[in-house]
Order: C-alpha cells, then structure tokens, then sequence
C-alpha cells in the first residue's frame, strides 16, 4: 500500500513514522478505553448512587473533556507549527499517562470532574498524530496515512472495553487506570525513540506575544479553503455523538430475537460501526488521494444521512445493527476526506494550526451534541432525535457540494510533480 510516489529528500523514513504512529494510536486508545467505558461504574464507586445525579455526573465527566480539548486545541495547533509537531505528540500522550495514574487515586467526584477536564485540556493523541502525519507524509498519500490513522483509532475503540473489562475483572477499576497509564508511559517512550519529524517552517510574517499568538491561534477560522470543512466536522460530530450517547437505553425499546440479549444488542451496536469504519477507511482513504476528496465527503453525507432515517422508523434490533454498520462506513468517509481536506486548505508551516482548528470545532460537537440531543428525545422521544439528525446531516448537502468553501484538490499528477 505504500508503493506511491514517495519525498525524494524524505526516502522512506515517512512510511516508520507512519506504523509507529498508527501502533501507538491504537494502543493509546486501548489504554484510554480501560477508563472511559467505566466512568459511571466509577462514579458509583465514589458515592454517587442516585440515577439521575448518576446520570449527571457522567454527562459533565464525559462532556467537560470534550469542551476543554475544543477550547485548548488551537492552541496546541500554534505551538505545534512553532515548537515542532513530535513535541505536541509526546506532551499529549505523556500528559494522558499521568493523569491516568491521577484518576487511580482520587476519592471524590469533584476530583474525577477536573481530572476530566485536565484530560480535556492535555491530551488530544489522536489531534496530535494527525498534526504530525500532515507534514511529514508526501501530500498525495495525506489520505492513505491519516486514513490507517482512523483505522488504528478505531481498532483501539473496539478492544479497548473489551480488554479493559477484563483488566477491571481481575484487578479492579483503579488498578485498570494504572494499567492504562503504564500502556501510553511505554508509547510515550516508543513516540520519543522512533517518531521522526519535520522541519518547522517558521511563517515569515509571523506575530510574538499574547496579542500575536492569539491572531495567529484564531487565523485558521478565518481561512477561506477551511471554513467548509470546520462547519461539517463540527456538524457531523453533533450528530455522531447525539446518536451515539442514547443507543444503550433505544435499544431497549427494539424488538430482539432470543440469541440478542440487551448487553449483546448494545454492545453490537457500538461496535459493528467502528468495525465498518475500520474495515473501510484505509480504501476511502487510498481513494481520496487518488481522486478529489470532495466526492467522498458528498457521498459520506448521503450515507450518514440515509443511514439513520431507518434506524429512527424500525422497530428490529436486527435492522437497526445492519444500518449501524452502515453508518460506520459513512462516518470512516467524512473522517478520512476532512482531515484530507483540512491539510489541502492549511498554508505549509500552517497544518497545525489547521487541525487545532478542526479538533476545536469537532469537541465542540462532541461536548454539545449530547446535550442537545438528550434535550431533544426528553421533549420528543429518541425516533425523532434520529430523523432529526438525518435531516442535519443532509442539509450539509448543499454546502459538502461548494467548492468554494474547501481546498481544490491538487489531483494526483499534481503531487506526483510536487514530490518527484
């Protein structure tokens, strides 16, 4: 899969940085997942017994972190085109194993709150590969790279509760977080010992201060060739994360045939979508490089779209997995074009700040869509959070369709010139 034009002044010390970055991902999510599954068996632990403030709490655990990393990440993109990109990728994942370390010792839920939010603020791996594989992977395998990226991610959300139930079996829900914090200490080494970077290009007319870094930290929103692709990966992440956060309680309400029980029926329909994502991204991805990466977002909206239009009107939990996994494949579509699209509208020496940007706009959509859409199926019950969501997602037609609001693609003989 990597026999593509390649840098002529990188050889193949790009295709490594690649497979440890992609390595490490996925064990970084593994490490991460032996926590966040169980954060409301936590919450239990530390005295919160009551289902609504239950309830309550893993809602601000779980959506504090998100807001944090929206609020910090263009920041992180400024000092990642400045300081270096491997910089950023050791800090967030050392950062995650110390924290995680923290989380085994603390005795309250306010505590575990600001932990969250630390985390939040810290962390963000996944952000920071993709910082670091934006400028260091030649321009016509962007899609190929960040798509093996998405992969790995998905590979770590899928085994990660799996192993870390075990883990929390044998040894108990702190002494997992210990685990889990030794799994991203021993990444971290893996990222400093292997992960080769890219020169910094310092911008020349780049600003020193508070006052310049903050012009300089908000620039990317500003961009024209980005504005598109912020506004959608902002959306489509409201609409993943609405839909995702109810599945436990709408499954429930489906018909199930005997062999389905409500654990098994839940726990497919988290993972039949990750196992499409992770099935299909490194094709979309391969696909994106080679043609104009606007065609797989359009069609990844349609996807999305006409995928949970079925799961709001169906009342068989067998249905509803088959359009789960559906829908897997059109999230792995839009993940792979915008970051695809997000490194196409980045000037060079700019692509951190580029993708701060778009993890700003994407946890933005992650911390509010689960409000939003709780809000929503209080008021009007969960088939109409779902048909509500579609609608969302088609509406994104028009604007995926512009090609004034995202980067031209290049066009692979146009790489293949730039790198030959």
């Amino acid at each position: 899969m990597m026999d593509g034009p390649m840098p002529s002044t990188a050889g193949t010390a790009w295709v490594r940085t690649v497979k440890v970055v992609v390595v490490t991902q996925a064990v970084i999510l593994v490490g991460f997942n032996f926590a966040f599954p169980f954060l409301p068996l936590f919450i239990q632990e530390l005295g919160v017994t009551d289902e609504s403030e239950l309830a309550l709490w893993t809602g601000f655990a779980i959506g504090s972190a998100g807001l944090a990393m929206a609020l910090v990440s263009p920041l992180w993109g400024l000092l990642a085109d400045r300081f270096g990109r491997k910089a950023m990728l050791i800090r967030s994942v050392g950062a995650g194993s110390i924290l995680l370390a923290i989380q085994a010792t603390i005795g309250s839920v306010v505590e575990l709150l600001v932990i969250r939010v630390l985390q939040g603020a810290f962390t963000g791996t996944q952000t920071a590969a993709a910082m670091l594989l934006a400028v260091i992977v030649p321009r016509e395998r962007t899609g190929f790279a960040l798509g093996m990226l998405n992969t790995a991610v998905y590979v770590g959300n899928l085994a990660g509760p799996v192993v870390g139930s075990v883990a929390v079996a044998a040894v108990g829900l702190r002494g997992s977080f210990v685990i889990g914090a030794a799994l991203l200490a021993a990444c971290a080494v893996v990222t400093i010992a292997f992960v080769r970077d890219a020169p910094v290009v310092r911008a020349p007319a780049a600003e020193r201060g508070v006052r310049g870094g903050m012009r300089e930290m908000l620039t990317p929103f500003r961009w024209p060739s980005l504005r598109g692709v912020l506004v959608v990966g902002a959306a489509l992440q409201v609409v993943s994360a609405a839909t995702y956060a109810l599945i436990a309680i709408y499954v429930q309400q489906l018909a199930r045939p005997p062999f389905l029980s409500i654990e098994l029926t839940i726990g497919l329909a988290l993972a039949l979508g990750a196992l499409a994502a992770a099935v299909a991204t490194p094709f979309l991805g391969s696909y994106a490089d080679r043609h104009d990466p606007r065609t797989v977002l359009v069609a990844s909206v349609v996807i999305i779209g006409v995928a949970l239009i079925p799961q709001a009107l169906v009342r068989s939990a067998v249905v509803f997995l088959a359009f789960r996994f559906v829908l897997g494949i059109g999230l792995a579509g839009s993940a792979v074009s915008i970051a695809v699209l997000t490194r196409g509208g980045a000037p060079v020496g700019g692509e951190g700040r580029a993708f701060g940007a778009l993890a700003a706009a994407q946890n933005l959509g992650w911390g509010v869509g689960p409000i939003l859409g709780s809000a929503l199926a209080a008021v009007a019950g969960i088939p109409a959070l779902y048909l509500a969501c579609a609608a969302v997602a088609l509406l994104l037609l028009p604007l995926a369709l512009s090609r004034a609001r995202f980067a031209a693609p290049a066009g692979a003989d146009a790489a293949v010139g730039q790198w030959g």
